[in-house]
């Protein structure tokens, strides 16, 4: 697949900004020369967010915070160009976040969007609504949502697999966003309990063939997925699990110590739709580790 040119990080300029500013540098300086857009975006100010003694005016008020956002955002992409060696430029739009990051991004015709989100209960709690959730919804570009503070470049990349499109984009792009990596392909299924089965007068030995048979169906079907998708960079181990798909993917990351999970998401409408109970959704919220989601419909390169 054609080679990345261009990241996006989006930055609102607190502590946790820095996670993503550095990743997406990192990113930028491993690929090769990829440009490197640092967005923020500056909330246009309501008149009651000023109190009443200040005499500027809500416009002069407002032009001060995109002045001072603007030289921030300016000396840190000079900083991560003389850092890494790389081509950082700032960009400052005005509005509402999700929408002018979903606009930059396909003016520019963003390979990867970067956005930020710390893991935790803080995250659940605000996760809908949230700027990370409204980009998902609007961008059919991936998306890579930044947990962990960046300390190396990624090395052992989780890739969850269902067969389908975008589930052979992530592992494309899994393959090609960092050099020496460890990629594990990991499908999760699940069957009628024993309990229902149970009830319906099914028996023992009828359940474990069903659940043999299963397991034999999805061993086939992830070695031709994987077949299909070509070599990897580096090793890569294919894994078949039963048991609920979030659940499982989780507790893979952690036992393997992943810092990377990669995962499609479907439709756009699909996304929208399915969104409060997405295994996708399950994944941003409680993974430790990043998490780049991947569209069906992208159009994006690496």
């Amino acid at each position: 697949m054609p080679r990345m040119e261009r990241i996006i990080a989006c930055t609102d300029l607190s502590r946790y900004a820095d996670w993503v500013e550095t990743r997406a540098a990192m990113l930028a300086d491993e690929l090769g020369n990829v440009s490197l857009d640092l967005l923020h975006v500056v909330r246009r100010l309501a008149p009651e967010s000023l109190p009443y003694v200040l005499t500027q005016t809500l416009e002069e008020a407002e032009q001060r915070l995109i002045d001072s956002s603007r030289d921030q955002v300016t000396k840190t992409a000079a900083r991560f160009s003389e850092k890494y060696g790389i081509q950082a430029v700032a960009a400052l739009k005005v509005g509402r976040i999700h929408s002018e990051v979903a606009r930059h991004a396909e003016i520019v015709g963003a390979d990867l969007v970067i956005l930020g989100a710390q893991s935790g209960d803080s995250v659940r709690k605000m996760f809908l609504g949230s700027t990370a959730e409204n980009v998902l919804r609007k961008l059919t570009r991936p998306v890579l949502i930044v947990k962990q503070e960046p300390k190396t470049p990624y090395r052992r990349i989780l890739v969850a697999v269902d067969f389908s499109e975008s589930s052979r984009r992530a592992m494309d792009f899994a393959k090609n966003i960092a050099s020496r990596v460890q990629i594990t392909a990991l499908h999760a299924f699940e069957t009628p309990t024993k309990a229902m089965l149970r009830f319906y007068g099914v028996s023992g030995e009828t359940i474990a063939a069903y659940h043999a048979m299963v397991q034999a169906e999805k061993n086939r079907a992830m070695e031709q997925f994987v077949s299909a998708s070509g070599a990897a960079a580096g090793p890569l181990c294919c894994l078949v699990e039963f048991g609920p798909a979030a659940d499982i993917i989780r507790q893979k990351a952690e036992t393997l110590e992943s810092d990377l999970i990669v995962i499609g998401k479907h439709g756009q409408s699909e996304w929208e739709e399915m969104l409060l109970g997405s295994v996708t959704k399950q994944i941003i919220l409680n993974a430790d580790c990043d998490v780049l989601v991947i569209s069906e419909e992208s159009s994006s390169a690496v």
